[in-house]
């Protein structure tokens, strides 16, 4: 392994319908859940015909191998809630070998409460055992901006852009992700 490893971290998404509940109350963190808030998200991934297999999670793999590919260096997948997760990525690194990780979500804009919430998972897994270098955001990045408009180019598609709220609170503090 090279002493350079990646750590590609995304969300997370149950494998099968079966693994919703233990899902929701990892991502619930102990909360108590609603018994109709579980049937509701249980029948929403039933709807995506997750029975048995997530496309998500192959579409994670995919990204992750082709990365590896690309950078050829290590990358290893690391999960916010579910596995493989953030730790596990991050020790199999180090067993490898790696002195140093980089930090890559899934996502390409930065929020302390969603990517801020990666690092920490992160740095505490390293522990200080090696050094991290982290890719906080990547929403501008010329690459990728210019990967989204040919997608689009010379089509009849209609690009729709969604975001999550985050409390005003977080914005007053001047988090970047409403402009990002």
């Amino acid at each position: 392994m090279s002493d350079t490893a990646v750590i590609l971290m995304a969300y997370g998404s149950p494998e099968r319908v079966a693994d919703v509940p233990a899902y929701y109350a990892d991502i619930r963190g102990g909360r108590p859940i609603a018994p109709e808030n579980l049937e509701d998200l249980v029948a929403r991934y039933r709807s995506l015909g997750i029975e048995d297999s997530n496309p998500l999670n192959a579409i994670t793999e995919a990204t992750r191998a082709a990365l590896q590919d690309e950078l050829g260096l290590p990358v290893l997948t690391g999960m916010k809630h579910w596995a493989p997760r953030i730790a596990d990525a991050v020790d199999a690194a180090l067993a490898g070998g790696a002195r140093r990780l980089v930090g890559l979500v899934l996502a390409p804009h930065y929020s302390r409460l969603s990517i801020g919430g990666y690092r920490k998972l992160l740095d505490e897994a390293a522990d200080g055992r090696v050094e991290i270098l982290f890719v906080d955001s990547w929403h501008d990045e010329p690459g990728f901006v210019a990967f989204l408009a040919d997608r689009v180019r010379d089509t009849d598609a209609h690009v729709v852009f969604t975001a999550h709220s985050l409390p005003a609170r977080i914005l007053d503090e001047g988090d970047p992700y409403r402009d990002q």
